[in-house]
């Protein structure tokens, strides 16, 4: 019976083939889950638009890692062990982050940190007083790209070609890409005296009136603050400048246009940059905003004698020029 033997034979292994795999099938079933990536979100406070950032973080990454949201005296004062990565939103909370994690012991030292809704120029200040590190650091700034500010002057004025701008200790840093971009858009650059106190902000102003016809306000806390601000918008305006802000509380408050960009913005570019770490591609360099908004103040621009593109038509422009302008 050689032909019974080799089917028994048969059927025995189709039986335990089936057995094993049912047995493997098993065994993947009841092994725990891979554990997610650990991202906590620092944020300087838990409403306004550190709130309105966490939201979009939340929504585009909830799933892709294990979330821990807090502002600082919350979510630092743990005893857990460290995340695999901290995104901080606002500039205090990437400030008290930072010195937090340079208290603790070795095991927090190569946690990389991803700061955003801070401007530029207070994540430098912290990384260069902090020296050389093994960290990773990162950030999605709010400050606009200089080209951008100068292709919106270009757009909004095309017949003020003399640029102002004045030096502060955040601003002398740009002058030279500032130079850059204007004479690339055949514009002029009119930089004012140095300004190292807020005593040097109106005669500085007053010089770049002299040559200037239109003034770009860059963020500079020195020059462009509460205080300052109503003093600096009243004199442009009786000088007949117009302001050209990174800002639309500054619009609203007198000057001609800002593009800016939303927490909503920032936080979906964010949330890109932190998909793309989980993915294993490292943190990207500090970017800018890649999206952005503009608006209008009619009644400067109607006051000035200026005909002024409503804000969606100067935005789309913008863009249109910044994809043809990529390679």
């Amino acid at each position: 019976m050689p032909c019974l033997r080799v089917v028994k034979a048969r059927t025995l292994t189709v039986r335990r083939f089936v057995t094993h795999l049912f047995l493997v099938c098993l065994l993947a079933l009841s092994l725990p889950a891979a554990a997610k990536e650990r991202v906590w979100v620092v944020l300087s406070a838990e409403d306004g638009v550190h709130a309105e950032t966490a939201t979009v973080l939340r929504n585009e990454l909830e799933g892709e890692a294990t979330l821990k949201f807090g502002v600082p005296g919350k979510l630092l004062d743990t005893h857990e062990p460290p995340p695999t990565l901290i995104v901080t939103v606002g500039t205090v909370a990437f400030d008290t982050t930072y010195k937090w994690l340079s208290e603790r012991h070795a095991i927090w030292g190569h946690v990389p940190v991803l700061a955003t809704l801070l401007p530029r120029s207070a994540f430098d200040a912290r990384v260069a007083e902090a020296g050389r590190s093994a960290r990773a650091l990162s950030a999605v700034v709010l400050d606009q790209p200089i080209s951008r500010q100068m292709a919106l002057i270009e757009h909004v004025l095309p017949n003020r070609l003399r640029v102002g701008v004045l030096p502060g200790p955040q601003t002398r840093p740009l002058l030279s890409q500032l130079k850059k971009q204007a004479s690339l858009r055949d514009l002029r650059l009119v930089v004012g005296s140095p300004v190292d106190s807020p005593e040097k902000v109106y005669p500085a102003l007053k010089e770049v009136f002299e040559s200037a016809d239109v003034l770009l306000a860059l963020p500079d806390s020195l020059i462009y603050n509460g205080s300052s601000l109503q003093n600096i918008l009243l004199a442009s305006y009786r000088a007949r400048v117009p302001v050209v802000a990174f800002s639309p509380t500054y619009v609203k408050a007198g000057a001609l246009v800002a593009v800016y960009a939303t927490p909503t913005q920032v936080g979906r570019q964010t949330a890109g940059a932190v998909r793309g770490w989980l993915a294993g591609r490292g943190l990207p360099p500090v970017q800018p905003p890649r999206e952005f908004d503009v608006v209008v103040n009619t009644h400067v621009a109607k006051s000035l004698g200026l005909q002024v593109d409503d804000a969606e038509r100067i935005a789309a422009a913008l863009k249109k020029a910044e994809a043809g302008a990529r390679p």
